[in-house]
């Protein structure tokens, strides 16, 4: 399970370091493959931002339960860092999602209605 942990970390930080930095233009289908969302610089920016505080998050944890030499909850002083960095990446992530102009996939090409059977 901790090399499960492992992965979705390396994915969350080198995604957000990859959005926050180059900052791409891309088009995220939902699950109606013509219509989706399309992120502009702005987007990507906030997306990244969300993945790496999220990143942060999951490091915090994975240290508390299982790179410390005594596994126990953190104090009060941890506990409130820990629900404001998630709070931080949810807002973060929430607000690239709605800052994500909906609209029609410019790649998509509906199957042919008189293909032979």
């Amino acid at each position: 399970m901790r090399s499960v942990q492992v992965v979705m970390l390396m994915l969350c930080l080198l995604g957000g370091l990859y959005l926050l930095t180059q900052a791409p233009v891309f088009f995220l289908p939902s699950r109606d493959p013509s219509i989706g969302l399309q992120f502009d610089n702005t987007a990507a920016r906030l997306l990244g931002a969300g993945l790496l505080a999220l990143a942060a998050v999951g490091m915090q944890y994975m240290r508390a339960m299982y790179y410390s030499e005594v596994r126990k909850l953190p104090d009060a002083v941890g506990q409130r860092r820990y629900f404001a960095l998630l709070m931080t990446a949810l807002v973060l992530i929430v607000s690239a999602l709605l800052a994500a102009e909906p609209g029609d996939n410019p790649e998509y090409r509906p199957a042919s209605a008189n293909t032979a059977p």
